[in-house]
């Protein structure tokens, strides 16, 4: 499609968009060209590609809800939605995201070290909870008593963020006790989170190394990532289709709502920090090809959805004897 009738289709739906704010969505990497040469003199023709308009649609969408301060931050939005993107610019962003995050947590790791620090945790949370609405009246011996735990979860919930943060900074690693005392703060059942995760999980969490994985990169990379990404999603709507909400399956969905209430953060929303976020992870963590070749057989999503409709039945299973799937 050329420039000129995407405007004019534009303009027909009643989206406004100029050629500058074009030029803007295409400097973002939020729409993709290609130019074809047109021989000598005549110079070039930029074309651009054929879910241009849609996505102009979507992007207008975006902005109408207002619920995304950077229209730069679209690009992860497209990404995930399987738009077309000019994906060195996606890559851009992913390094940009990478150096804020490590940019961050030095700032929480030098402010963990501070000798002070507990103190200073201590008095947020205690002005935090000072100034959440309170009932009508003077206040009562019971309310203060309230208002002073409510201080204190807080300072505990602050505190063990930054403890994991800081160990990710400075060791690459999540601490044993950081992590039984996440395990007992959102009341996880050992059976599923024990040490054996935890050495798992540092194994592929070294933040440090994951610029230069991104820095490598090239347009297969995100490529692959993207049919990754695809294949997660239909697992994750088989899972979320059998029960009709998240929040209703067994063990997942009951301990991530308990994680946002506690850390008060939305897990699963359709935000650029969430795209960004698992982007960064599957471009970088060495384990893409690998994940998406075992995703990829029609055997493992059959023993997928076989588990997905057991699930219910181990939970209940109380005869103490091990449950077989497939014989």
């Amino acid at each position: 499609m050329l420039k000129a009738e995407i405007l004019k289709q534009a303009q027909a739906m009643e989206i406004v968009i100029s050629e500058n704010i074009f030029e803007r969505y295409f400097e973002y990497g939020l729409i993709v060209s290609d130019k074809t040469g047109q021989g000598y003199v005549r110079g070039v023709k930029t074309q651009y590609h054929v879910r241009s308009m849609e996505a102009i649609e979507l992007i207008d969408t975006l902005k109408s809800s207002r619920m995304f301060k950077h229209q730069k931050d679209y690009i992860f939005i497209l990404y995930w939605k399987g738009f077309p993107i000019q994906w060195y610019k996606l890559k851009a962003r992913i390094i940009e995201f990478h150096t804020s995050i490590m940019s961050n947590f030095k700032d929480i790791a030098d402010y963990t070290a501070n000798p002070d620090y507990r103190e200073i945790i201590d008095d947020i949370a205690a002005d935090e909870a000072d100034k959440a609405p309170k009932a009508i009246g003077r206040p009562t011996s019971q309310s203060r008593e309230v208002q002073k735990m409510e201080a204190q979860e807080k300072a505990k919930r602050y505190i063990l963020v930054s403890k994991l943060i800081s160990g990710l900074f400075n060791n690459g690693t999540i601490s044993q006790d950081v992590f039984h005392s996440f395990n007992q703060g959102t009341n996880i059942e050992s059976a599923f989170m024990d040490d054996s995760i935890l050495v798992h999980a540092n194994n592929w969490l070294q933040m440090k190394t994951w610029r230069d994985a991104v820095k490598r990169s090239e347009e297969e990379d995100y490529q692959e990532t993207y049919e990754l990404i695809a294949l997660l999603k239909q697992y994750w709507s088989d899972l979320v289709g059998n029960y009709g909400d998240f929040y209703d399956v067994p063990l997942i969905g009951g301990f991530v709502k308990k994680l946002e209430e506690d850390f008060h953060i939305k897990v699963f929303s359709d935000r650029p920090w969430f795209y960004r976020f698992v982007t960064l992870i599957l471009i970088s963590g060495g384990f893409r090809q690998q994940l998406l070749k075992f995703l990829s057989t029609s055997e493992n999503r059959k023993s997928w959805n076989q588990l997905i409709a057991a699930i219910p039945s181990l939970l209940t299973d109380t005869s103490g004897e091990e449950v077989t799937l497939n014989g």
